[in-house]
């Protein structure tokens, strides 16, 4: 697939997910391939980053300025869709560059991408006004961007997910969450119920982060939503025997590769929740959205089969 000059989202493919763990639960699984959009430029961090490249446009920016780890989907994304769209870019990354770049990083570099450490204390102060302020005194021609397109320009792109299948048969969207600007989004637009699954630790943070979005983007939900905290593994990037046995077993059955700090520890999860046979209607029918974020692995020594 390949992205246009007129920013529009190529089809996306709904697969359907026919696996012997679920004969018998009266719950049927699809997974919508977001992460085919585009071999680099996939999955949600295109969603994010459509309206804010057309917001930037719009702007004669001529620069793209955002935020990320050395592993940042958001900036190895970003970074291609800078020069897919004639953007320059920067990364400001958290911590000292790696030597030699890791591979992630040296993606962003070949696509163009002027990468920037920027220690943790001011890392800390990505959202700080007055240091934006000081950034865009700097680089005056660059449109800023949040750490993975955390604003309400990329809320607006996930809002569009659900025109890529049709709502009417499904009863359950699920996902999974960092910063939960996916799911802001496509609260706003959806008639189904979603399901995000929190990938960091800490009890109920996200249901707050999501509800301060709505209030400071000015966006009202459409439709109820929840957020299950319990399936982080540990936290953040952490992975435990049981996930990666999990999503070996995923990838060998269905030939969909997974990841394991967003997509595989939202369907472990949600595997679990279905094999407990009592917590979904009979008969319900999920969508997963598959969010990308597929180069993350190479951050992973190796994924043993």
């Amino acid at each position: 697939m390949d992205l246009s000059p007129e920013f529009s989202t190529p089809d996306i493919p709904v697969q359907t997910i026919n696996d012997p763990l679920l004969e018998g639960t009266g719950v049927s699984l699809s997974i919508l391939r977001t992460d085919l959009i585009h071999p680099v430029v996939s999955g949600n961090k295109w969603f994010k980053l459509k309206h804010n490249l057309i917001k930037a446009r719009e702007q004669n920016k001529t620069c793209l300025l955002s935020f990320g780890g050395p592993w940042s989907n958001h900036l190895h994304a970003l970074a291609e869709a800078g020069r897919l769209f004639d953007f320059q870019t920067i990364g400001l990354v958290r911590g000292e560059l790696p030597s030699p770049l890791n591979p992630c990083l040296a993606d962003a570099s070949a696509s163009g991408m002027l990468l920037q450490p920027v220690d943790r204390s001011t890392y800390r102060q990505k959202t700080n006004p007055e240091y934006l302020a000081s950034l865009q005194e700097l680089y005056p021609d660059a449109y800023l961007i949040p750490e993975g397109g955390a604003n309400r320009e990329g809320a607006l792109g996930c809002a569009e997910l659900n025109l890529y299948y049709d709502e009417q048969q499904f009863d359950l969207v699920s996902m999974a969450c960092g910063t939960g600007i996916m799911l802001t989004g496509l609260a706003t637009s959806s008639a189904i119920p979603l399901m995000g699954f929190q990938v960091l630790k800490g009890d109920a943070y996200l249901e707050r982060q999501i509800s301060n979005n709505f209030q400071h983007f000015g966006l009202t939900s459409q439709c109820r939503w929840s957020i299950n905290d319990r399936f982080h593994f540990g936290g953040y990037a952490k992975t435990t025997d049981e996930l990666i046995t999990f999503i070996n077993r995923f990838e060998r059955i269905h030939n969909i590769p997974l990841e394991p700090v967003y997509v595989g520890k939202m369907l472990c999860g949600l595997y679990q929740l279905i094999k407990k046979r009592d917590f979904f209607p009979q008969n319900y029918r999920i969508l997963v959205i598959h969010g990308g974020g597929l180069q993350g692995n190479r951050g992973f020594c190796k994924i043993v089969q």
